[in-house]
């Protein structure tokens, strides 16, 4: 008996005059959202007002005249939530989050149903929902922020100050997709006259003297030179090369993002044998294969923190198939 008539109440609830416009007697409550939107007791005041509003478990959006309303009900994993109780004998919470002046951001996913207004959309990856304005125009290839973004001819992503970024989302053709940018390249292409070529991108090594990269890569060679792609990328030419040390996936267990893709591809005559190693998880992809003398290894990361057990595959995998140095005979 309680149940139907809790269930009556949400129907009720939801009907509300209150709960169809949330700020239409509330001008000072909006005003104050606007200029605190994290403060929590803002947060915790709307959940007071028009919590018996959220009647639905989910996430969805509630489009107030400038301000984009998320609120959350969650049975599944309350464990995030601001308000707590119990329905039906199963613990819940409701949580809200207020985007002034946003057609388009990012929230956690709970993996819970997505409820949306009309106009509204999402794209959805396995840590990360996507909302926006459909109704909106945004610019061609640009990020959540609104920064248009260009690519380089490896795939780095770079944004309107030509420094390398790792979007999640980029705007493409009409709509929002996911993505998954290149964060690391090595590539080495020796030519025919015996000169050849090393890109190198990474983050961490694009502020690298000529001195310190070729200590690191402890490149061997008749000559050679560095000279910089874009803010991200560097290359290396010149003659008679003797060897190079290939680099090595690094874990590390500090805040940085690890989703994106890594890749290393070099020629080399002396490789004979084709062959191919795929591995996959739902936190990374990796394939290696050697082919018509080209060696490539790419790993795609989509978790944006890869645990440590996964990386400890990665990098026994890496180690074992990955040559160390490129020696020329």
């Amino acid at each position: 008996m309680f149940s139907f008539l809790f269930a009556i109440f949400l129907a009720i609830s939801a009907e509300n005059p209150v709960c169809q416009s949330r700020f239409d007697s509330e001008e000072d409550f909006y005003k104050s959202i606007l200029i605190s939107p994290e403060d929590i007791s803002l947060k915790q005041k709307y959940l007071t007002k028009f919590g018996a509003c959220i009647a639905n478990e989910g996430v969805g959006i509630v489009p107030e005249k400038d301000l984009a309303v998320v609120e959350e009900l969650n049975c599944t994993n309350p464990l995030e939530g601001v308000e707590f109780f119990f329905r039906n004998s199963r613990l819940c919470s409701r949580s809200v989050r207020f985007f002034p002046s946003k057609k388009v951001f990012t929230v956690e996913n709970r993996h819970i149903p997505v409820i949306l207004p009309e106009n509204w959309q999402h794209v959805e990856t396995a840590e990360t929902l996507l909302f926006y304005d459909k109704s909106t125009v945004f610019q061609e290839k640009s990020d959540i922020n609104g920064d248009v973004l260009s690519k380089n001819g490896f795939g780095l992503y770079l944004n309107s100050a030509g420094r390398a970024v790792y979007p999640e989302f980029v705007y493409s053709e009409g709509k929002w997709e996911k993505v998954l940018p290149l964060r690391e390249f090595f590539g080495l292409f020796p030519k025919d006259d015996g000169s050849f070529d090393i890109v190198v991108i990474s983050e961490k090594h694009s502020r690298f003297s000529q001195k310190e990269l070729f200590a690191l890569l402890e490149l061997r060679s008749d000559s050679a030179g560095l000279s910089a792609i874009d803010s991200g990328s560097m290359k290396i030419s010149g003659k008679g090369l003797k060897g190079v040390k290939f680099p090595k996936f690094e874990y590390s267990s500090g805040n940085e993002s690890d989703f994106g893709t890594y890749e290393i591809i070099f020629k080399d005559e002396n490789l004979r044998q084709n062959r191919e190693i795929n591995l996959n998880s739902a936190e990374y992809e990796m394939k290696i294969s050697v082919s018509d003398g080209v060696f490539r290894a790419k790993l795609t990361i989509f978790a944006k923190k890869l645990s440590e057990g996964e990386a400890a595959k990665i990098q026994s995998v890496i180690n074992r198939e990955i040559p160390s140095f490129f020696v020329q005979p």
